[in-house]
């Protein structure tokens, strides 16, 4: 007696999701239904490997979608949910990088590390340049209150790229602190406004930066 277990080899409907369950279902029930292709066993697993694929797959994107960093269809809807303007029209990865970084911004309080974990949700190339106070204490001490985002050439000019920076900082700053953007990469070459020390004649500091 034949006791090998049979399963569909294809789907008429071209299902490769379906057909996957199916056929786990065939092996897993054993021989006792036969479903070689055509039959009617072969019908009723794939009607129910259908069955079975379309509700993981409804579930696993109902999962996405309320997670905003991955939402899709209702990537709007987190949008007005944080206050944020529409998106629309603009790439999704850009408008998905805006809500995590506004979820994040609105939640993990206004230190320096926290600025820049919102900050790096919408460019991994930002830098946040913090100015110590006793690094211009004797010569200009509101810089303590301000920082710079710098960040390269090619996003510098990039406007929505800083209207972004500038309302996810907006409610996660304290009151007192005030922001510039600019270009650089923190890595003090002497090229770029890497260096914010106003205290050294030789400090390649911005001032009309850090006052903007």
């Amino acid at each position: 007696m034949n006791t090998l277990a049979t399963a569909p080899t294809a789907d008429p409907l071209d299902n490769d999701a379906a057909l996957a369950v199916a056929r786990r279902l065939a092996f897993w029930m054993g021989p006792a239904v036969r479903a070689a292709d055509g039959s009617v066993g072969a019908a009723l697993y794939l009607s129910l490997g259908a069955a079975l694929a379309s509700t993981r797959a409804f579930t696993a994107r109902s999962l996405t979608e309320v997670v905003g960093h991955l939402s899709v269809d209702e990537i709007g809807h987190w949008e007005r949910a944080l206050g944020m303007l529409s998106g629309e029209g603009a790439p999704l990865a850009d408008r998905q990088a805006a809500v995590r970084a506004k979820w994040i911004a609105g939640r993990a309080g206004p230190s320096i590390l926290a600025i820049r974990r919102a900050l790096l949700a919408l460019s991994p190339d930002v830098v946040v340049v913090e100015i110590a106070a006793d690094d211009v204490a004797d010569t200009d001490p509101e810089g303590a209150f301000r920082i710079a985002i710098l960040l390269p050439d090619a996003q510098e000019a990039d406007a929505q790229l800083r209207a972004r920076i500038s309302v996810t900082l907006a409610p996660q700053a304290q009151a007192q602190l005030s922001w510039a953007i600019g270009r650089g990469d923190g890595g003090g070459d002497g090229e770029t406004l890497d260096e914010f020390l106003c205290d050294r004649a030789d400090s390649v500091c911005n001032r009309d930066l850090l006052a903007s």
